[in-house]
C-alpha cells in the first residue's frame, strides 16, 4: 500500500498522538535499522530483517522483538527515498529460519572436568510527505534539512526524541533522506508481546540496509540480516572496529507450497544470503552497504 493521506486525517492522528507527549515521558532504545522512543524503558532483543532487492526496488521487512512494558511507541527509520509502508506476516521469519537453519553436526571431545528521498523541503522546516494508517500503525514520512526542526515536528506531534538520536539524524538529512515515523499501538497492551512486521519500500541505485542511529543505542545490537536478489551479496561491516558480520546460508530459493509467504516474493528462482551479527554500538559508524558477491556458490553453516 502506497503512503498517502489527508490533511483531515492527519490532524486526527497529530491530536491522539499528542496524549503520548502529554502523559508519558519518552524512552529511547535504538535498533539496529532504526530507533524506538517508547513511554516505558525499551531494548531489542532481537532484530531480524529481509532486504528484498528487485531492480532499483528495494523492501526491507522488519521484525523486532522487544523488551518491554511500554504500551505507546514511535518507530524512526532513514530511508534514502520516498517510501511505502506495509505490514507483513511474521511466518516469513520463520520459514526464511527452516530454510538457512546450519546444519548441526557432532563431535566427539574429550575435556577434563565439567564440561544477537524524496520531497524536498525548504527554510530548514520540516515536511509531511505522507501520512497513512496501516494495520495498527499510524506511519508519517517526512523530509527536512535541519535535524532539530524535524526533531521539533516529532515532538509536536507525540515523537519524542533525546538528542542523541536527533543528532543522530543529522548525517541522513544532510544526505537528502526522509525519515519515517511509525506509532505503535499494540493490541496486547505492551510490546513485549509483538507487533506485526512492517515492510518499507523505496527506490535506491545503492542497496542499503540503514544502521547508523544504532550507535545510540545503550546495549549490543544482535542483528539477523537476510538478502533476497538475483545473486549471492556480500555485505559491508558497520562497525569497522569489530568483527564482521558472519556468513550463515546463500543458496537458491524457488517458490514452494511449504513456504507460502516467502513465495508471494518470487516470481522463479532468486537467491537468499543470510548473514548473523553481533554490534557494539560505539563501534557503528557507517550503514550496511549490500554488492553483488564474487561468486554464486551455496553456502550453510555449521552448529556444534
Amino acid at each position: 500500500m502506497s503512503i498517502g493521506g489527508g490533511a483531515a486525517r492527519a490532524a486526527v492522528v497529530a491530536a491522539q498522538a499528542a496524549m503520548l507527549v502529554t502523559f508519558a515521558p519518552a524512552e529511547s532504545g535504538a535498533c539496529a535499522c532504526g530507533a524506538f522512543v517508547a513511554d516505558d524503558k525499551l531494548s531489542a532483543q532481537q532484530e531480524t530483517a529481509l532486504v528484498d532487492l528487485n531492480g532499483r526496488t528495494e523492501s526491507i521487512t522488519l521484525s523486532v522483538l522487544a523488551r518491554s512494558t511500554a504500551d505507546e511507541a514511535a518507530f524512526l527509520m532513514p530511508v534514502p527515498a520516498r517510501a511505502r509502508f506495509e505490514v507483513a506476516d511474521a511466518d516469513l521469519f520463520a520459514e526464511l529460519d527452516e530454510i538457512s537453519k546450519p546444519d548441526v553436526q557432532v563431535e566427539e571431545v574429550v575435556v577434563d572436568g565439567d564440561g544477537a528521498g524524496g520531497a524536498a523541503a525548504g527554510d530548514g522546516g520540516a515536511t509531511v510527505v505522507d501520512h497513512v494508517e496501516v494495520g495498527p500503525y499510524d506511519v508519517a514520512q517526512l523530509a527536512g534539512s535541519d535535524a532539530t526542526a524535524v526533531t521539533a515536528w516529532l515532538d509536536d506531534n507525540g515523537f519524542t526524541m533525546p538528542a542523541d538520536l536527533s543528532g543522530a539524524l543529522t548525517p541522513y538529512l544532510a544526505e537528502g533522506w526522509l525519515v519515517v515515523a511509525v506509532r505503535l499501538s499494540p493490541s496486547s497492551g505492551s510490546l513485549e508481546d509483538g507487533l506485526p512486521p512492517m515492510r518499507v519500500s523505496f527506490e535506491t541505485d545503492t542497496p542499503v540496509y540503514p544502521m547508523r542511529l544504532s550507535a545510540t543505542a545503550e546495549h549490543v545490537q544482535p542483528l539477523r540480516l537476510y538478502v533476497l536478489a538475483d545473486h549471492r551479496v556480500d555485505v559491508s561491516n558497520p562497525a569497522p572496529e569489530g568483527p564482521e558480520p558472519e556468513l550463515t546460508f546463500a543458496g537458491r530459493v524457488t517458490p514452494a507450497a511449504a513456504h507460502p509467504e516467502l513465495a508471494k516474493a518470487l516470481t522463479g528462482p532468486r537467491f537468499l544470503t543470510r548473514y548473523d551479527g553481533v554490534f557494539l554500538p560505539e563501534h557503528i559508524t557507517s550503514d550496511i552497504r549490500i554488492t553483488d558477491a564474487a561468486t554464486d556458490e551455496p553456502y550453510r553453516g555449521s552448529s556444534w
